[in-house]
């Protein structure tokens, strides 16, 4: 659809790249960039703890600018985890933009304006739930639409994540 079009569009050097956008016989595929490493979730598995310092900061300022990058050009991710990180010998990958969301064009986007990010009428029902609980904003957990500061929120769950070795939010029901 439009938002793997929109994707397929992206250049950048810590976004998966994908090469073609197709439908054969009514099936949907996308054809991306093969990488070697481990995700970010494998990893924090392995250290069973937190990431020292000088590993998290590169990782963290490559999400951050590839996070950026898509809402630049209008492209909510909505499931952002250690999941959908991987990681390489050339640095951190964002991955997985199967839940992404188009919104309309982009405005630059700073702080003050986070409130004001223009969203498209969701195509998901109102009231569905879309991404890893762990990880989701308070307004997604509630099954309402998500933007950019729900992308911003996931992402601060994951450097939590990473400097600590430990989920911030990890109990038994999504509240």
């Amino acid at each position: 659809g439009r938002e793997a079009r929109a994707i397929a569009a992206l250049d950048h050097p810590h976004i998966c790249a994908v090469y073609v956008v197709g439908e054969h016989d009514g099936v949907h595929y996308l054809v991306m960039q093969h990488l070697e490493g481990e995700t970010l979730a494998a990893r924090l598995a392995r250290t069973k703890g937190p990431l020292p310092l000088e590993h998290v900061l590169p990782i963290a300022i490559e999400i951050a600018g590839a996070v950026d990058k898509t809402h630049r050009v209008g492209i909510t991710h909505r499931d952002l985890k250690p999941a959908n990180i991987m990681l390489t010998k050339t640095g951190a990958k964002l991955l997985d933009f199967g839940l992404a969301k188009l919104r309309g064009p982009a405005a630059p986007i700073s702080m003050s304006g986070m409130t004001r990010l223009a969203t498209a009428t969701p195509n998901t029902a109102h009231g569905t739930i879309l991404g890893t609980v762990q990880y989701m904003a308070p307004e997604q957990v509630e099954g309402k639409e998500a933007d950019a500061r729900s992308d911003v929120w996931a992402f601060g769950a994951v450097l939590y994540e990473m400097a600590t070795g430990k989920r911030p939010f990890d109990g038994d029901s999504p509240a």
